[in-house]
């Protein structure tokens, strides 16, 4: 696995608090069992759900559709063999050809999975949490899992992952919120477009395995002992600072 990081929020917060949401009771409660659903690239690149869907999921690289500038991205057959192949005519824009290709998934992003967690941003100086989006709940579920003890957490999740035969590049981080500048933007399954989904605060785990379908990775064990049930509309009053601690209320519905 590679290393959490700190993230572009270090500056402003030094800690952090992560919960799973989703859209039934029943879907809390497998999570709460210890059953973690990873969906696949190919999914949320289809889905045309808000929130969820995400055209740029799996890309290498994507270009700006509405301000290409003068990057031209097309196929190009060079001694017999098809390449893409990124020309730019900034010194020569009467020879600008048009992009013919506006984004690029390797294959290898055909059999990724990935699952998503909000992220809590905490500054424990100021004793002040990052304000909660109402579109959470609208678009990812009113259902959520509080993470408690994420560390142990993690450990169960890395010890799952062994466990497979066929668990390859493991990795778990930050979402980085990028603007898709004109031209040719380089992407990666830890990045998205900031002005479609940066109020997600994503936190993802994300594997490849040799199958193209989406993974129930059991953990064996419940993990209701490090997590509690929380409601989406009940964040913002459930968690909160009391003196010097962050406590948390859980809900009783």
């Amino acid at each position: 696995m590679i290393d959490i990081g700190m993230g572009e929020w270090g500056t402003e917060y030094n800690e952090y608090i992560l919960i799973k949401f989703t859209s039934s009771y029943g879907f809390q409660q497998c999570f709460l069992d210890g059953k973690l659903y990873f969906n696949t690239s190919d999914w949320f690149a289809k889905c045309e759900d808000k929130g969820r869907g995400d055209t740029d999921e799996g890309n290498t690289f994507v270009v700006n559709h509405n301000n290409p500038g003068l990057t031209s991205i097309n196929l190009e057959i060079i001694d017999g063999q098809v390449f893409i192949k990124n020309r730019d005519y900034t010194d020569n824009p009467s020879e600008y050809k048009k992009s013919t290709v506006l984004s690029y998934s390797t294959a290898l992003n055909r059999f990724r999975k990935a699952i998503s967690f909000y992220t809590a941003y905490v500054n424990f100086d100021k004793k002040v949490i990052s304000e909660f989006p109402d579109n959470m709940a609208k678009e990812f579920g009113q259902y959520g899992v509080l993470i408690l003890d994420r560390q142990e957490f993690f450990e169960r999740v890395v010890n799952a992952f062994r466990k497979m035969s066929n668990c390859n590049e493991a990795r778990m981080g930050f979402v980085e919120y990028q603007k898709i500048e004109p031209g040719l933007n380089e992407w990666n399954p830890f990045r998205k477009d900031i002005d479609k989904f940066r109020y997600q605060n994503e936190f993802r785990i994300t594997f490849v395995d040799d199958t193209k379908e989406a993974v129930l990775l059991d953990l064996k064990r419940t993990i209701r002992d490090i997590a509690v049930p929380i409601l989406a509309s009940d964040v913002q009053r459930e968690i909160f600072f009391n003196g010097d601690e962050l406590l948390y209320s859980a809900n009783k519905n």
